[in-house]
């Protein structure tokens, strides 16, 4: 799974009850910090005709990531973003094993957030830059290695009395390459507040990456075309005004030389003050 779109629509469904139960604005002066862990682990994969197939060798890819991702109120409408991940992953089948760590796609951007007149409805634009801080000089990659930019928009409502909903487009393009690749992804996000400050959270998530480059490996975060669709279930529960735990299991349906895998995903959002 992209590292930063996972890391993008994590802060959507960490907002406090309160605060932000959909893509709200966290408010001037104020912040919300999120560290989070997240494992997940492919050892099929869905081949050009988006059939499951096993790996060659007995192959699993594996990737472990520890963030802190970061959301500042510049203003009542507009927030600064940013994450910073610590990647480990590993390639290995029955003949080999190949392990790499490091920091991997750090990101940083804007949001802007347009009200309707009740509140209870936002449209929210975004736009930021993607910074690999690390080289690809040894396999399995933490990436692909490359600067990009993302641009997205998305509409945040309350469908009924405790609940939200998140339609959410976004592009990214990696720039230092000249085949990309271009990727967009589409996310599907409702939320349901349940008694004693318990938080449910189902989401849909497709994704889909365009490049000249063909090519597929077992090296998952070198394939640059490829296309995949995924779901996931969060639990959160408000244990104090100011942290929230949460922990998420997400699973891939359906794709196109792309992993098929499972993965979860453990955080602590925290809000200042």
């Amino acid at each position: 799974m992209n590292k930063l779109l996972l890391s993008l629509w994590m802060f959507l469904i960490l907002g406090f009850t309160q605060v932000a139960k959909a893509d709200w604005p966290v408010g001037k002066h104020r912040m919300i910090l999120t560290p989070s862990y997240t494992y997940s682990r492919a050892t099929k994969y869905f081949n050009a005709d988006k059939r499951i197939e096993n790996n060659p060798f007995g192959g699993k890819f594996a990737s472990n990531t520890m963030s802190l991702y970061g959301v500042v109120g510049l203003g009542r409408k507009t927030d600064l973003v940013f994450n910073v991940p610590f990647t480990s992953v590993s390639s290995q089948n029955i003949l080999d094993k190949q392990t790499h760590a490091g920091v991997g796609d750090s990101y940083i951007g804007l949001s802007f957030h347009t009200p309707a007149k009740d509140l209870k409805k936002y449209f929210t634009v975004k736009l930021g830059a993607i910074i690999p801080l690390y080289s690809n000089t040894k396999e399995p990659y933490l990436g692909l290695g490359s600067k990009g930019f993302f641009i997205g928009a998305n509409y945040s409502f309350n469908v009924k009395k405790k609940t939200f909903a998140i339609i959410e487009g976004i592009f990214t393009s990696f720039i230092d390459q000249p085949d990309g690749p271009n990727k967009l992804n589409l996310n599907l996000i409702y939320g349901i507040e349940l008694p004693k400050s318990n938080l449910l959270i189902f989401t849909l998530n497709h994704e889909n990456s365009y490049s000249a480059d063909k090519t597929f490996t077992a090296n998952l975060n070198a394939n640059k075309d490829f296309m995949f669709g995924s779901a996931g279930v969060t639990y959160g529960k408000k244990i104090s005004r100011t942290i929230m735990p949460s922990v998420k299991a997400f699973y891939t349906i359906y794709g196109r030389n792309a992993g098929q895998g499972i993965g979860v995903a453990f955080s602590m959002a925290i809000k200042i003050p």
